[in-house]
């Protein structure tokens, strides 16, 4: 069982979960990590076409209301990215980290994510790739191929399943992540997913 955690783990740490929230609150996009979310996380869990916004506030959680009021504040105008660490649940030693990015464009909504962090404090992240550089400058950094990992990513696989779709070696898979994580100014594959989806690099069909 606990060897079976810990597979869900690195999976997780690995993936996450997205969701893509139109500016209404509604899930409007979610991929297999987001379905088969357990509510373990002190989040509700919200299915396409339901009102994550909503139910984050009404939720008893204070990381709930937390969550929602930092959507709200992004939705505001207030925020272009925020990421919160939290507790799986009262007593767990599993922690979250959820983290969204406004999506490109007034009105678009946003990218959410959760994934599971290991535990200890985290450093402090750096700031967005494009409060430092154009983001039309950080994007073209990226190498055709390194665009196409970046979109498969976004996608939600892991680098054996991109290997496998774009019939290519898992090592070379490995090399274009952390040249895509580097390029775009990201601490993490996740980060990377979730600013590709703001500025508007990647799509979520």
């Amino acid at each position: 069982m606990a060897d079976r955690e810990l597979v869900q783990d690195a999976l997780h740490l690995q993936r996450g979960a997205i969701a893509i929230v139109d500016p209404d609150g509604n899930v409007t996009w979610a991929d297999d990590a987001w379905a088969a979310l357990e509510s373990q996380t002190d989040l509700p869990r919200v299915p396409i076409g339901k009102n994550l916004l909503e139910a984050y506030r009404r939720h008893h959680e204070p990381i709930a209301q937390a969550v929602g009021n930092a959507i709200a504040a992004v939705f505001e105008g207030k925020a272009t990215y925020f990421e919160i660490e939290h507790r799986a649940s009262r007593g767990s030693e599993r922690s979250y980290l959820t983290s969204a990015a406004a999506l490109r464009g007034d009105g678009a909504g946003l990218v959410l994510i959760h994934r599971v962090v290991s535990g200890g404090t985290r450093t402090n992240s750096p700031l967005p790739a494009d409060t430092r550089t154009p983001s039309g400058d950080v994007f073209k950094r990226l190498t055709p191929r390194e665009r196409e990992v970046l979109e498969v990513m976004a996608a939600g696989l892991d680098n054996r399943a991109i290997a496998a779709k774009l019939r290519i070696q898992y090592t070379t898979v490995r090399g274009h992540v952390r040249a895509v994580i580097e390029k775009l100014g990201a601490s993490s594959r996740l980060e990377a997913v979730a600013r590709a989806y703001r500025n508007g690099w990647v799509t979520k069909e």
